[in-house]
């Protein structure tokens, strides 16, 4: 896991000056706000280490840093600022992955070296333009806790078509209210599993996890995605 000094390596690149968070008056931000300058996520602090170009408070915490370098273009990319409330940035970030990211059906081939190309299952897949469940689902987490969001990587079961499948979503925690968010299934469903209080009929919870065994917090940075990225895949 990589601690604070990747976030210091990219302060100067696309964070500018540390300011407070401003929020709309949605009633998921209707909590007393956090202290200036930081976040509390998953019982921990979470320090506010300084804003993307776009405006963005980005948050950090060496026991599970999610502000890579690589996360925070994407958060770049979607245009996330700190005028919009947490609910908000949350469906933009799910918007966001919608739009950026195809179902990657090749890995889901009985037998699919996942070992060795581990993109789609991760938040790398945020480098790549595949993903299944399990891509989608970090890549929402990872972008969610850089931006000061608790979201938790769901495990559990769906029904699709009569067939019980294994499966990865989300659930973020906003003003001590839980939604439920399905990035994946919501990419072709006209956003139908979104930020919803209540766990959907087709769901079934096997454990929520700060983070999930298959993570690019615990996986090292693929080459392949090295090579695009380093080639201007990323502009920063």
């Amino acid at each position: 896991m990589e601690g604070e000094g990747e976030v210091k390596k990219i302060l100067p690149i696309i964070l500018l000056v540390i300011t407070t968070i401003t929020t709309t008056g949605n009633k998921a931000d209707s909590r007393a706000p956090d202290p200036p300058g930081e976040k509390v996520l998953y019982g921990r602090v979470y320090e506010r280490v300084g804003e993307t170009v776009s405006g963005a408070g980005i948050y950090s915490n060496p026991e599970n840093n999610r502000a890579k370098h690589y996360v925070l273009a994407a958060i770049e990319d979607a245009g996330l600022h700190d005028g919009m409330s947490d609910f908000e940035k949350a469906c933009a970030v799910n918007a966001y992955l919608v739009d950026e990211l195809s179902y990657a059906d090749y890995a889901t081939v009985e037998g699919y070296p996942y070992k060795e190309d581990y993109v789609p299952f991760t938040d790398y897949c945020l480098l790549s333009d595949h993903a299944v469940c399990a891509g989608y689902a970090e890549a929402f987490q990872s972008m969610c806790c850089a931006l000061g969001i608790e979201c938790w990587y769901v495990t559990g079961y769906v029904s699709k078509r009569g067939e019980i499948c294994y499966h990865a979503w989300n659930c973020v925690v906003i003003g001590g209210m839980r939604y439920y968010m399905d990035p994946c299934l919501n990419d072709g469903s006209d956003n139908a599993f979104c930020m919803s209080e209540t766990l959907w009929a087709t769901h079934a919870v096997e454990k929520e996890h700060e983070i999930f065994r298959i993570s690019g917090q615990r996986l090292p940075f693929p080459d392949l995605v090295q090579e695009r990225h380093l080639s201007g895949c990323v502009v920063y």
